[in-house]
């Protein structure tokens, strides 16, 4: 059993697919009884998940919005959130064996992305890891989110503060390995797709007030000829980089 669906060599482009929690379980494995820092922690997804897998998990998001909708799930365990943003994180020096960014460094201000790396190796325990999985901007993901926000200025600059902070010498961190792979974000609706984006970015609410008969044409036209899964959900590819740096 799996959690990604299979789609078409045309999709993956001879990249590996792996969904999100396979991918996340291979990476951080074993995972029980890690202390692991979500920066960026949105609505609480993988922050239930990891505490499900038996690790000690703080979410930390300074999107109210995201916040609350993180809040208001049960929880799966002793799980807990505070609101702080990525560059000063209120958690003890050393206190965590990983510090993650899943999706989430791209979104940090572009001057606070270095602090925000800086930080977390500052709260990261001597032989713990930072580890940070971003998009990559290429594929029907990201050429859907263009013209609501086009992120590919925003990654490289996250990609590149992985790097520098490696080869920082005031910075305790070595980069010890990277790579892409692909997997499968689902869309069922133009709503759907609408509320998850405004809910992570409440700038973006403007831009599809400003267009929306556009933004739905231009939804419509992407997923026209995309796959889909056995309920009829569509699935587009989203090509993604795992950055692993170890805290020396």
């Amino acid at each position: 059993m799996t959690d990604m669906p299979l789609i078409p060599e045309t999709l993956s482009r001879g990249l590996p697919v792996k969904g999100s929690r396979a991918m996340m379980r291979e990476v951080l494995a074993p995972i029980e009884g890690l202390r692991i820092a979500d920066l960026g922690c949105g609505d609480g997804t993988w922050v239930r998940f990891l505490t499900g897998e038996g690790a000690t998990v703080v979410g930390c998001d300074p999107n109210p919005r995201q916040l609350d909708k993180a809040k208001a799930t049960p929880p799966v365990g002793g799980e807990r959130y505070v609101s702080a943003g990525a560059e000063a994180v209120p958690l003890d020096a050393g206190s965590q064996d990983v510090a993650l960014f899943f999706n989430s460094l791209h979104h940090v201000p572009e001057h606070l992305m270095a602090p925000a790396v800086a930080e977390a190796a500052r709260i990261t325990r001597p032989g713990g890891r930072v580890v940070a999985f971003e998009p990559v901007a290429r594929g029907a993901n990201y050429e859907l989110g263009k013209p609501v926000d086009d992120e590919i200025q925003v990654r490289a600059l996250a990609h590149r503060a992985l790097h520098d902070a490696a080869r920082a010498e005031d910075i305790p961190l070595s980069l010890d390995r990277e790579f892409e792979y692909v997997t499968v974000s689902k869309k069922r609706d133009f709503e759907t797709w609408r509320e998850q984006q405004v809910r992570i970015s409440p700038g973006r609410a403007a831009t599809f007030e400003a267009d929306e008969a556009g933004l739905r044409g231009h939804f419509e036209q992407v997923l026209s000829d995309l796959p889909r899964d056995e309920d009829g959900t569509i699935l587009l590819d989203q090509p993604m980089r795992c950055t692993i740096l170890l805290r020396t």
